[in-house]
């Protein structure tokens, strides 16, 4: 299933505003000082490199990637954002694409990147034989998605003072039935300000991978830079006990 229309609209309606969010470390600290930086710490040597950034959005990605050394090419199905990118990156390419419907011939670039985007949709298995496609042989592909065991908890309590999560177990020792909050196994839909993403397990992604032809060369939960305690002490406390974003790392063979 294709990314959501309510989600493209989100973006296209909300470019601007998404645009000073990622461009202020200070307000967007889950990129700035988490997610990011761990991405970019596993990159490969990308001097004189293809590369395709798949979900660029305004393209900060894109130009981080070129001072890499890399010839960027980056594609996002939000056409407000990418009119963005165009205008802020000149020195990469970017088109309006689908990443279940790469415009690209096979065995095209030598570097796949995507931060964030995967996960709007519900079946990955077309973007990941796509991707698999236009990737040379021996080519790598980086991504980010939301981190199962942290959307796996369920919403128990939101008011005024307390927002709580919980994915637990709770058993009357006397009764003997149990309790479970949070659903860690069942595909679902999370709809955030209403943009949709998806949560899915380790093992339903890992089997996706597979599917599409990819192996797994490493899987990393980063940890929040130190610098993010001065800043947002609170979403600090929380990145290094519990894991909002995952990473992984697959290879073409």
């Amino acid at each position: 299933m294709s990314t959501d229309k309510r989600t493209i609209d989100w973006y296209n309606n909300n470019a601007e505003e998404y645009v000073r969010h990622v461009r202020d470390e200070n307000d967007s600290v889950n990129h700035s000082f988490y997610e990011k930086p761990a991405m970019y710490s596993l990159l490969p040597e990308l001097k004189g490199k293809s590369v395709l950034s798949i979900g660029c959005g305004s393209g900060e990605d894109c130009n981080q990637l070129s001072l890499e050394g890399g010839k960027v090419t980056g594609v996002d199905i939000s056409e407000s954002l990418i009119k963005i990118a165009k205008d802020s990156y000149p020195q990469c390419v970017f088109s309006v694409m689908d990443m279940e419907k790469l415009e690209f011939d096979d065995d095209s670039f030598d570097f796949a990147y995507s931060s964030l985007a995967i996960h709007y949709l519900e079946d990955w298995t077309k973007a990941l034989k796509e991707i698999y496609r236009i990737l040379k042989p021996g080519s790598s592909f980086l991504f980010s998605c939301g981190h199962p065991v942290y959307s796996a908890a369920e919403l128990t309590q939101a008011d005024d003072e307390i927002r709580e999560h919980q994915l637990s177990r709770r058993k009357n020792k006397i009764l003997e039935n149990i309790v479970v909050t949070g659903d860690y196994v069942k595909r679902k839909s999370m709809n955030f300000n209403d943009w949709i993403i998806w949560h899915k397990s380790i093992g339903e992604i890992s089997a996706d991978i597979a599917e599409a032809g990819f192996v797994i060369e490493l899987i990393h939960e980063p940890k929040p830079l130190v610098k993010m305690k001065e800043i947002a002490p609170s979403d600090y406390a929380v990145l290094t006990k519990i894991p909002i974003f995952i990473i992984f790392k697959l290879k073409k063979i």
